[in-house]
């Protein structure tokens, strides 16, 4: 970390943030950016995002720590409104949004060339073939030595019943084997925090924003991932983590 970014506290980074603000996941801006802080994320590093839908955390990072950002989503509408947003508030030359696939972006970005990758939103459970552990793998691949990952999941803070695993499949993790896999992966876990009623509020208000825009919410599974995502806010099994780590 700079001297010009340890000095600087959290409040006084989102101070200085544009106003745009549309995290579909709960923890949005504040963590990660807190998050970042912590890991001693360096003025001008290089970052990529993981399905990094439309934006947001891109441009956040950009801007707070003058960082080289690459996103990539398969979805064109996001990506139509990342590059806005990157536009608006004139970050374009500091971030690419490319229409990549998962599968694809596992050799389409360089091994061992970022300093964060961003996996918001299930963005490293979601994207990469081989589910979560596919996406630690190629996170780790991507990274530099003592690199780190900012990464969220809905998760079951105990076991999964019967009744989860019809809703979520395989993708629901219970949190302690959530945090076993990215130390499997080889990360050393720096902080990980359920998100609090304040995200959620924070994730309410963001969606209805977006419907009040007509904004094309994704396909058909993203906007039913979307929807359990919002439903899980009042559900004593279900929790959204999280985690900021960093590789060995």
């Amino acid at each position: 970390m700079t001297a010009e970014t340890a000095n600087r506290s959290l409040e006084q980074i989102l101070t200085q943030l544009s106003a745009d603000d549309y995290y579909q996941s709960p923890g949005g801006r504040r963590t990660l950016i807190a998050y970042a802080l912590i890991a001693g994320i360096p003025q001008g590093a290089r970052v990529l995002d993981v399905q990094c839908g439309i934006g947001s955390s891109a441009v956040d990072v950009a801007e707070a720590f003058g960082a080289s950002v690459y996103g990539f989503d398969d979805y064109p509408a996001y990506l139509a409104f990342g590059r806005q947003l990157a536009n608006n508030r004139g970050l374009t030359k500091q971030i690419d949004f490319q229409a990549v696939s998962g599968e694809k972006a596992v050799t389409s970005y360089p091994e061992g060339d970022f300093d964060l990758v961003l996996g918001l939103g299930g963005g490293l459970s979601d994207t990469i073939p081989g589910g979560f552990e596919g996406g630690l793998a190629a996170a780790s691949r991507w990274l530099k030595p003592k690199g780190a990952i900012i990464t969220g999941d809905l998760i079951a803070p105990g076991k999964p019943s019967d009744l989860m695993k019809m809703v979520f499949g395989q993708k629901l993790h219970a949190e302690d084997d959530y945090l076993a896999a990215i130390d499997a992966a080889g990360f050393d876990l720096i902080y990980a925090g359920r998100s609090t009623t304040r995200d959620w509020e924070n994730v309410a208000s963001t969606m209805a924003r977006l419907r009040a825009r007509s904004l094309d919410l994704g396909p058909e599974d993203e906007r039913q991932r979307q929807q359990l995502t919002e439903a899980a806010r009042t559900h004593p099994e279900v929790a959204f983590l999280n985690v900021v780590a960093r590789k060995r």
